[in-house]
């Protein structure tokens, strides 16, 4: 299969120069809007071409429909303040579509099999009665598996290695649930927040002066910290399952 690559220079000029065209969109700039549109044609292409597993048509694939929609809905509701750059958000919103575009069409074959997991092999063990159950299962572990390849990128975003998360999560179960926590209460302190998606990291010097942390605790665990506050502050409904339990637990940090 042929490999597809968006690539942009993203500079903080350029990251600028999106959101002020993103801005004037919203607004109500149609011109603007279809020249933004033509300008990353390329990206739509890209990201329903990895979804489809498959290079996508402009003409002949309805992936490429669905992805254009999907776009042109991510320049409406983009928010800068969620944390993610326009392009993770948009390939997110394309990403869920173009799942639910074969969901809807009902054919769990439409789905490329290179995305599914545990995929039932043993035909003599398959059950008639069980394959609503089946699909279901492996629907939810697809979206799972999405979930996590955005949450890769999101994580990148923050030059965080997603593969390195276990080695840096804390090995006691108590600061893990404090470190959660306090992942959370910088998601509702809007000048943290603000300060976090800016810069890409912890604002250290602000936190040792507002929280009951030592600078040598937080600087140890900062990217687990950073790690649970992007999925805090994302649409990631299947990961955040893995911190609910946390997260509604409360705990005053």
């Amino acid at each position: 299969m042929r490999v597809f690559s968006f690539k942009a220079a993203l500079t903080e000029k350029k990251l600028k120069d999106i959101l002020d065209e993103i801005t004037d969109i919203q607004k109500g700039n149609e011109v603007l809007r279809n020249q933004f549109i033509d300008k990353y044609s390329n990206y739509i292409v890209s990201m329903a071409s990895r979804v489809k597993g498959n290079y996508v048509q402009i003409e002949n694939d309805e992936e490429y429909s669905v992805a254009l929609n999907a776009f042109n809905r991510a320049i409406d509701l983009y928010n800068p303040d969620r944390g993610a750059s326009f392009f993770t958000f948009a390939g997110l919103l394309i990403k869920r579509d173009i799942i639910d575009l074969y969901k809807k069409n009902s054919s769990l074959k439409e789905i490329p099999i290179s995305h599914l997991n545990n995929e039932v092999n043993d035909r003599s063990e398959y059950d008639p009665r069980n394959a609503e159950d089946t699909i279901r299962c492996q629907e939810d572990q697809f979206n799972l598996q999405q979930e996590i390849n955005i949450y890769k990128t999101l994580l990148k975003e923050y030059a965080i290695d997603f593969n390195t998360l276990a080695s840096v999560s804390p090995k006691h179960a108590e600061v893990r649930r404090k470190m959660i926590m306090l992942a959370k209460m910088l998601s509702e302190e809007m000048d943290l927040k603000a300060s976090i998606i800016k810069k890409k990291t912890l604002p250290l010097k602000e936190m040792e002066s507002r929280l009951d942390y030592s600078r040598k605790t937080l600087e140890r665990h900062r990217k687990y910290i950073l790690a649970n506050f992007i999925l805090i502050n994302s649409d990631l409904d299947y990961l955040k399952e893995y911190i609910k339990d946390v997260l509604q637990g409360g705990e005053n940090c």
